[in-house]
């Protein structure tokens, strides 16, 4: 059964730091390989620990080397098209559909489309993102239209099959990855799709969380602080800050949410903390 919400947020969890709105346009920019470009939006530079997420954009016909990671990846396709490849093992993807590549495995994403570029969403287990490139030695394998990645290995998920569950009135996510789904996994995260009204109670987490609206316009509260965000804005909310997200709008909102942790645990608290005369964390806040 749900737990009741706490009347707060445990003070071992009290924040020190700021959540962070950030716009597509006014992230880092960092040109990983000729001509493709990632905007990093959560990450070291605005205080995100343990965590990097932003948009990759892969000109027509261009394509990543083979590299690995010492930590985990998660690649969402936002638009165009797109293959993945893990160590051979070629995935064609389509929208939103989803691919996590645990750390130490090469891998690479290609654009087919020799007319538009492929946009994408990345999260990286890691504040200090680094990759080693490494020699294309693997044998080609062309993946069937929906196959789900290898067992043991890497994920795919695809969002036409994927398994839906309410996480708030009138919203229906999708987890992606985590400990349980694969084991070992240093982050969690998955979808989220919010209808008029729908909304998450107030609550925290034990780590830093990135969310990015993909869809609609989304207004993420954060002790009474609001933020209005839509085409790819995403929010950084640090360790212990009170935030929920609601669809005020009149039509779907929906985001791409990434937790700095292997399981995607929350902690429900009492609404009045997420307004500013309930904000547990200002001085002579709630006791």
């Amino acid at each position: 059964m749900p737990q009741a919400p706490l009347p707060r947020p445990p003070e071992s969890m009290r924040p020190d730091r700021v959540e962070v709105a950030t716009p597509v346009g006014a992230g880092e920019f960092v040109e990983i390989e000729p001509g493709i470009r990632f905007e990093c939006l959560v990450g070291s530079h605005n205080g995100s620990r343990g965590l990097t997420t932003g948009l990759v954009t892969i000109p027509p016909s261009a394509s990543l080397s083979y590299h690995t990671h010492p930590f985990a990846e998660s690649i969402t396709l936002l638009s165009g098209r797109a293959t993945a490849a893990v160590e051979g093992r070629e995935y064609d993807l389509e929208r939103l559909d989803n691919v996590v590549v645990p750390r130490g495995l090469a891998h690479l994403v290609r654009n087919p489309s020799d007319r538009e570029p492929a946009v994408l969403h990345m999260a990286l287990a890691s504040d200090d993102p680094t990759r080693t490139v490494v020699d294309d030695a693997f044998p080609r394998e062309r993946r069937p239209g929906g196959a789900d990645g290898r067992d043991g290995a890497e994920r795919v998920n695809r969002f036409r099959d994927a398994e839906r569950f309410e996480a708030g009135p009138n919203t229906s996510f999708i987890d992606f990855f985590n400990e349980t789904l694969m084991p070992g996994l240093e982050m969690s995260g998955g979808y989220g799709l919010f209808q008029p009204g729908g909304r998450l109670p107030a609550h925290v987490h034990d780590f830093d969380e990135s969310i990015c609206i993909i869809d609609g316009e989304a207004t993420c509260v954060v002790e009474g602080r609001r933020h209005a965000m839509r085409d790819g804005a995403t929010a950084l909310q640090p360790r212990g800050r009170v935030h929920y997200f609601i669809n005020e709008s009149d039509g779907p909102m929906a985001m791409i949410w990434v937790y700095a942790g292997p399981s995607p645990v929350r902690i429900v608290v009492d609404e009045l903390c997420a307004t500013v005369e309930g904000d547990p964390w200002r001085e002579g806040g709630r006791r």
